[in-house]
């Protein structure tokens, strides 16, 4: 069983973890190539002017494509997700080595999905609370999604922890914990919005 985690290796089919890793990079090229305009206006603006708002329109073209690029490395990396927790699993007496590392391969890739959830609960909390139902909607779909990564992040841990490797567990920790504080984080800022621009209209 191959179980390289390079996903750019010749002559090698990718496998579980690989393909996580090869989602990942489709997803950040796509959110990079999506915001690049901005990302460019916001570092040239003090020497151009106002010419940095000219770069932004260039989003009409880069947002959609970019959006399609990580909503493609997305799927590929939850396909590959799903595909690293359905390898078999060796018993320690049969091959030690081979299990520790998809006991690794199985809390990273679960892990690598929680920095990406941060990136729908902003958009999820405002559209509930200020398009569709109103009212605590909003806080509502965070306390789901928060539910989602501690579930997710529960998991990761518990095969970090079998791995019995100190760092990995010291890894995911920061991660599931960083990812649940910023999750909470967007969704307060996404509230107090609303809850400032429904003073103003009163």
């Amino acid at each position: 069983m191959s179980l390289s985690v390079n996903p750019f290796q010749k002559g090698v089919k990718r496998k579980g973890l690989a393909v996580v890793i090869f989602g990942a990079c489709f997803v950040v090229g796509g959110l990079l190539f999506a915001f690049a305009p901005a990302l460019l206006a916001l570092l040239l603006f003090p020497i151009v002017g106002e010419g940095g708002g000219a770069a932004i329109w260039f989003m009409i073209l880069t947002l959609p494509v970019g959006t399609a690029v990580a909503m493609f490395g997305l799927v590929t990396m939850i396909g590959g997700t799903i595909a690293t927790l359905r390898m078999k699993l060796p018993t320690e007496q049969e091959d030690a080595v081979t299990r520790n590392r998809l006991l690794s391969h199985r809390a990273i890739a679960l892990a690598s999905l929680l920095p990406l959830s941060l990136i729908p609960t902003p958009i999820v909390a405002f559209v509930l609370t200020n398009m569709v139902a109103g009212g605590n909607s909003g806080t509502t779909a965070f306390y789901v999604i928060a539910a989602l990564q501690i579930v997710a992040g529960g998991f990761a841990l518990y095969f970090a922890i079998r791995t019995k490797r100190a760092a990995l567990i010291a890894i995911l920790t920061g991660v599931v914990l960083l990812s649940l504080a910023g999750s909470y984080a967007l969704n307060d800022y996404v509230v107090s919005l609303e809850t400032l621009n429904s003073v103003e209209n009163l």
